[in-house]
């Protein structure tokens, strides 16, 4: 199954759901994304800065990924670019993160396991590198021990990233390094971390930095504010929602090129009740999808019309179905964080911090903010920031429709 919405194309088996979630996509696969690829291939091809900055489940990680093959494809002068991407959250510790970028440089940019390893010992003396190859894996893995003072941490990154640089200008390949959930990175070291690692960069002329995060609000100052490091060090892309219309489209080409007929309205419950995140309307079309086949089928007939009651249906339907997971999350919140998020609930997420409001959760203004604070670093709750507005949305409409389902209070 492809569906290419950047290239108006679409190719899909009718037995095969389309609604693709759970998994990184490819450049085919992404719905709409055009100006946000090619603003991503662009400093990947032309070793610049970018902050991408976005909630999860807003695709991300597909887009760099999709940026990547994008970038890797293309030749230029007869080379085509190294992508080196990360996820930070995939590491334990930044040293670790550092000894994988170093030795993942030095297999890459080097034709053969000699050069890869006089490359770790020459670009990479001032971290002391100490590296084995498992030939049954064929890859190379390095231990740092740094030097006094720099031994571990940010510190150790910054000295990693400049031995990548240097091998980048020695190897004349163009080098982009790109870090998802780049908050992890910084987060544990606070500002002497911003300092270290652009401090580093900023002298590189020969790699190129994409910082991808999640963390909306720590990021946005990270990069907005005057007195942060990375003020003004790149560009800086804010990743929404995919464009309503052409989300509606793509939706609608899935039922339609499966025989699904599609009521009135559907496609708008659809993106409605998944509150346009890409990542929850792919859940929920793949849900409906599927409710739409196996109806039919079971009846002997062609598949049930996809409307908005079976839309509301599936949703009830999803959300009961990780009722374990939800009670337990539900059971964990405080007294306080609990009647916040009813009122971000069934106020829509707005005034939460006037008087009013509080008063009619049985809370101060000042409680209500620590309680609401308190759901944002639980990641149960996110501030949507949209044409000068700003509200609070769950992470989740999932839970949100669970919430209405179950409790009471």
């Amino acid at each position: 199954m492809l569906i290419c919405v950047t290239h108006n194309c679409v190719n899909v088996d009718p037995m095969r759901n389309p609604f693709e979630f759970g998994r990184e996509l490819s450049s085919d696969e992404l719905v709409d994304r055009r100006q946000e690829l090619e603003a991503v291939a662009d400093v990947l091809r032309n070793a610049g800065r970018l902050f991408l900055i976005g909630p999860r489940r807003f695709g991300k990680t597909s887009l760099l990924r999709a940026a990547t093959e994008h970038v890797e494809r293309k030749k230029r002068s007869k080379r085509t670019v190294v992508v080196l991407r990360y996820d930070a959250q995939s590491f334990s510790t930044l040293d670790q993160l550092a000894a994988r970028i170093a030795s993942d440089a030095a297999e890459r940019l080097t034709g053969t396991v000699e050069k890869a390893a006089d490359a770790i010992k020459q670009f990479f003396a001032s971290v002391r590198p100490t590296a084995s190859f498992d030939p049954s894996e064929g890859k190379w893995s390095i231990a740092l021990a740094g030097t006094a003072g720099r031994e571990t941490g940010p510190p150790l990154l910054a000295d990693v990233l400049h031995g990548v640089e240097r091998l980048a200008e020695r190897s004349g390949v163009p080098v982009a390094l790109v870090l998802d959930e780049f908050q992890e990175v910084v987060e544990d070291g606070g500002l002497e971390a911003e300092e270290q690692i652009r401090s580093a960069i900023q002298q590189h002329r020969h790699v190129g930095y994409v910082f991808a995060g999640s963390k909306t609000r720590l990021l946005a100052d990270m990069v907005t504010a005057p007195t942060r490091p990375f003020y003004r060090m790149g560009s800086v892309l804010f990743l929404g929602p995919v464009p309503r219309a052409d989300f509606a489209g793509f939706i609608e080409r899935g039922f339609t090129e499966a025989d699904i007929p599609v009521g009135p309205g559907a496609v708008d419950a659809i993106l409605d009740a998944a509150e346009e995140v890409p990542y929850n309307v792919q859940l929920l079309a793949h849900a409906c999808w599927a409710v739409c086949r196996m109806e039919g089928d079971a009846e002997g007939k062609l598949p049930v019309a996809l409307t908005t009651e079976l839309v509301r249906q599936t949703r009830d339907a999803e959300a009961l179905r990780h009722d374990p997971f939800y009670t337990q999350l539900w059971a964990s919140l405080t007294s306080t964080q609990r009647r916040a998020l009813l009122a971000i609930l069934r106020e829509s997420g707005a005034r939460l911090a006037s008087t009013p409001i509080a008063r009619k959760y049985g809370m101060p203004v000042t409680t209500m903010e620590r309680a609401v604070e308190a759901l944002q670093q639980k990641q149960i709750v996110r501030e949507d920031q949209v044409l000068g507005t700003v509200r609070l949305r769950l992470e989740d409409p999932f839970f949100g429709a669970w919430l209405h389902l179950v409790v009471r209070e």
